[in-house]
């Protein structure tokens, strides 16, 4: 239980939120469900379900079948988590490019302190 709980941690520490580092888990453990199946054995809604699903497929985390009702499969560990990765180094090099943006635009603005409100005090 305790390997169950390090593991979860270490998913939500991954930037998986707590529900979806839940539903992948259990997946991961249990094997391929349908939602119905999945909100039960975590007794959740399956609304819930299907917005947290949506999440994971988003990262490339599990795969939904082709058949009906859908099942719903995690993906292997390691592709999942390189796909994580990739992902967070995608969002790092906006960030530094909205980072450079930023500082241009500034240079441009050239904002100085007001002495106004140099001694307002709260």
């Amino acid at each position: 239980m305790a390997a169950d709980s390090e593991f979860l941690s270490r998913l939500i520490g991954f930037g998986l939120s707590e529900k979806e580092a839940q539903l992948y888990f259990h997946l991961l453990k249990y094997g391929p469900n349908p939602t119905s199946l999945l909100a039960k054995s975590l007794k959740t809604y399956r609304e819930d379900v299907y917005r947290t699903l949506t999440g994971l497929i988003d990262k490339g985390m599990v795969n939904p079948s082709l058949e009906t009702p859908t099942v719903y499969t995690a993906a292997d560990l390691d592709i999942a988590l390189e796909t994580a990765l990739k992902n967070h180094e995608s969002e790092l090099r906006e960030m530094e490019i909205r980072k450079s943006e930023l500082e241009e635009i500034s240079k441009q603005q050239r904002f100085r302190p007001s002495k106004e409100f140099s001694t307002l005090k709260f």
